[in-house]
């Protein structure tokens, strides 16, 4: 699935070079707030450290008030955010509490926007950005379980999905002298279609297992409920699996992230 990732980065930067050479001739003669060496900018995500998340763009300014602007990203091996406000709902059930303990991913995203400068002195001041968003996600994860003949059973599960999501970011971009520049991502929710997540897992136990303690399982992986998604599972003890099917929406929120740039 990786490479739908880098795919689609390798276009997103031929976009990116095409609609640039189409705005020679219209910035031919540069506006007096926006010399033609100040048109660039690289930035790194510096807040999205804290959630070990690494984001790096390149926006590319095409008149006064627009700009386009490419973003990758990688969150490598990071446990599930949020995670002491679902070990706090989910709590009593020991099962899903060592499984939201024991979930990491690694996310790649792709995120390709459009950005309108109210100020009309781009790249400077508050703007408005429709946004395109590819996700690639791996995501690991124990699931434990204890049957009737009070056994500890663990079956590791491993998924990989991807999905589209599109959206809106208002953001503020400070400028530091000539060559440097703070973005601010102030607040960017976005939404795509339903994504499907199937994780698979091996139990070399379960053929130990009676017919109750295994439909006990079933009910005990669907009953681990995620906002706006639905969770199905399947239990096999001919091959000793545990499959288990997320099915919802893609959708996030981009917020309060502070990028450092350098113009050129």
């Amino acid at each position: 699935m990786k490479q739908y990732f880098f795919l689609l980065v390798t276009l997103s930067m031929l976009l990116l070079a095409n609609a640039a050479k189409a705005q020679v001739t219209t910035l031919a003669v540069p506006a007096a707030n926006t010399p033609l060496k100040g048109r660039n900018l690289i930035k790194f995500n510096v807040s999205g450290i804290l959630l070990n998340t690494y984001d790096l763009q390149y926006e590319r300014v095409l008149n006064k008030k627009q700009s386009i602007a490419l973003t990758v990203g990688i969150a490598p091996n990071v446990p599930l955010p949020f995670k002491s406000t679902l070990i706090s709902d989910f709590g009593g059930n020991e099962d899903a509490k060592r499984a939201i303990q024991t979930t990491v991913f690694t996310r790649y995203t792709a995120t390709l926007e459009y950005r309108f400068y109210f100020s009309g002195h781009a790249p400077r001041g508050l703007y408005f950005a429709p946004f395109l968003r590819y996700m690639d996600m791996k995501l690991d994860q124990d699931y434990t379980f204890t049957p009737s003949d009070n056994t500890l059973h663990t079956a590791h599960l491993n998924a990989m999905f991807n999905g589209f999501g599109a959206g809106f970011l208002l953001g503020d971009q400070f400028l530091l002298g000539n060559h440097w520049a703070i973005d601010w991502w102030i607040i960017g929710p976005y939404y795509g279609p339903n994504i499907t997540a199937d994780f698979i897992g091996v139990d070399p136990k379960m053929g130990d297992m009676s017919a109750q303690d295994l439909a006990n399982l079933k009910s005990n992986i669907e009953s681990v409920k995620l906002p706006l998604y639905t969770t199905t599972a399947t239990v096999t003890q001919a091959t000793n699996t545990v499959e288990a099917k997320l099915v919802g929406p893609y959708y996030g929120v981009r917020a309060f992230g502070i990028c450092l740039a350098y113009r050129f």
